[in-house]
């Protein structure tokens, strides 16, 4: 894919152009939607100390916590702050996969292209959008990537082996899932070994070395999760689905007038598979983004399937860089020397679809997942003395308080799991009972970090009301849907009195 080409009169408009649209779509109305649960636990681990950091990590048993760590040294104090981190190693990203693509190809129409893909690309929009680790582990990726092939060309600069380890071991300590990058590397070697054998000996050390950190941390952890209650089942479908939502931004459905984008965009990841496979001798750069997409999709499907549920699209973010260089690779091949502007054509189609989409999002309110202010509002707005307040997990709670205006937090409680109707969780008599559930619950692998369930006026639909509810149905007084929650309001005067009488 070395298609070396003049750089273009205008190439750094355009590269500025690119990286500015990428920006606004990720910084727009940052601070606007309040934190999810998620992002709660984020700002929670940013605040304390960095032992209780470790320590509320280590609890969770399936995380690593190196980004946690690295938020320390970041201002947090407003949602729109935590969230900045993630926006703008998403901007980084785009400007870094537009360098790493021009300094492998020597092209910097492909640059431009990859840039415009990524820039307008709603799957890592919505994660740069979000305070989690994601788009930190996007640009580990790249960098890891970027030294890995550097070396494999044969230049084996000492530069290149530093920034190969470090990004390695930050990206270790980042996500499990970073472990899909040396799975592929081996992949690679496997079958060019005999002209990369004294590479692949200090390739070894040099991923013994990066992957210490990471033991270290494991050593005084939790043993890790290999799964997640809610995470469910993959099926052959849910394939074409994650492909679908990484390169044009779709959840659970492909609405109508995204099939020819999502065509345009399977078309040259597929010529791109095929070319790369075809030509694994003379082009192992591309030999290692196939494994990187193919290995990594294979793996953790088949644990998913036969083992335990991993299967969710955002985990799969380090396959990103491969995804777009493949479509590239691909429309070229295709489209052959002499029809240049078909590739032009499939970049746009693709890139255009994703923006829409984006915009789509933003005009239907979609990106305000968890509408936990609006939750706090509507609760602040009829509050009376004795009211309590119900939720699924602590962080819930905590999500509300954070908008709460009250300078107290009323009492409260969560379901116990063994007994979830009783009222004596409270620690003291509660005359009505605010309840809050996500109506995320029932979540699959193809969220999209988008609103699930979108604010509604008309009675909560049954699937979102807890059975703690629905044991108290005649005596509800109020409810309301927002986007992500649900809110009832139920009276529990008779409940209070007969728990008095009892003491």
């Amino acid at each position: 894919m070395n298609t070396a080409v003049a750089r273009p009169r205008l190439f750094w408009l355009w590269a500025a152009l690119i990286v500015i649209a990428g920006a606004a779509l990720r910084l727009y109305d940052l601070g606007g939607p309040s934190l999810w649960v998620d992002e709660v636990y984020t700002g929670l681990r940013a605040r304390v100390s960095l032992a209780d950091t470790l320590m509320l990590v280590r609890n969770t048993s399936n995380q690593t916590p190196f980004y946690y760590m690295v938020l320390h040294a970041y201002p947090t104090g407003s949602d729109f702050a935590l969230r900045s981190f993630s926006a703008l190693l998403g901007v980084a990203g785009i400007a870094g996969m537009m360098w790493v693509v021009a300094r492998l190809y020597r092209s910097p129409w492909l640059a431009l292209g990859a840039g415009l893909l990524l820039a307008l690309n709603p799957y890592h929009i919505w994660l740069s959008r979000t305070a989690r680790v994601y788009a930190m582990i996007f640009v580990l990726a790249l960098i890891a990537s970027y030294a890995f092939l550097r070396l494999l060309a044969g230049e084996r600069r000492r530069t290149h082996w530093i920034v190969f380890v470090l990004a390695s071991m930050a990206g270790y300590v980042s996500h499990y899932f970073m472990a899909g990058l040396a799975l592929a590397q081996y992949i690679v070697f496997g079958f060019l070994l005999r002209r990369k054998r004294a590479l692949f000996r200090r390739w070894i050390v040099a991923q013994t070395i990066a992957v210490i950190p990471l033991l270290l941390y494991m050593l005084h952890a939790s043993k890790p999760a290999p799964g997640r209650g809610w995470i469910p089942e993959p099926a052959l479908q849910d394939l074409l689905l994650t492909l679908s939502a990484m390169t044009i931004g779709t959840g659970d459905s492909i609405p109508l007038l995204a099939v020819p984008g999502l065509l345009a965009a399977l078309a040259g990841l597929g010529a791109g598979l095929v070319y790369a496979a075809r030509h694994y001798r003379s082009e192992p750069d591309l030999w290692y983004w196939f494994w990187l997409v193919v290995g990594t999709l294979a793996l953790v499907f088949t644990i998913s399937w036969l083992v335990h549920p991993l299967y969710v699209d955002r985990y799969f973010v380090i396959i990103l860089p491969a995804l777009i260089v493949l479509m590239l690779r691909g429309w070229r091949w295709l489209a052959g020397p002499r029809r240049p502007f078909l590739v032009a054509g499939a970049v746009a189609l693709v890139a255009l679809t994703g923006a829409a989409i984006t915009l789509d999002v933003f005009r239907a309110g979609d990106h305000y997942k968890e509408d936990w202010r609006g939750v706090a509002e509507y609760v602040a707005a009829d509050f009376q003395p004795g009211d309590g307040v119900l939720a699924d997990y602590p962080a819930e709670v905590i999500a509300f308080k954070r908008y709460f205006q009250q300078a107290e937090l009323p009492p409260y409680a969560w379901y116990d799991a063994d007994d979830p109707l009783t009222i004596s969780l409270f620690a003291e008599p509660v005359t009505r009972v605010w309840v809050m559930t996500r109506t995320a619950a029932d979540e699959g692998a193809h969220q999209n970090e988008i609103a699930l369930a979108r604010a509604s006026n008309g009675p909560v639909l049954q699937k979102y009301t807890p059975p703690w509810v629905r044991a108290r149905r005649d005596r509800v007084l109020a409810e309301k849907q927002f986007n992500g929650l649900a809110v009832f309001l139920v009276d529990t005067r008779e409940e209070a009195d007969q728990l008095a009488s009892a003491e």
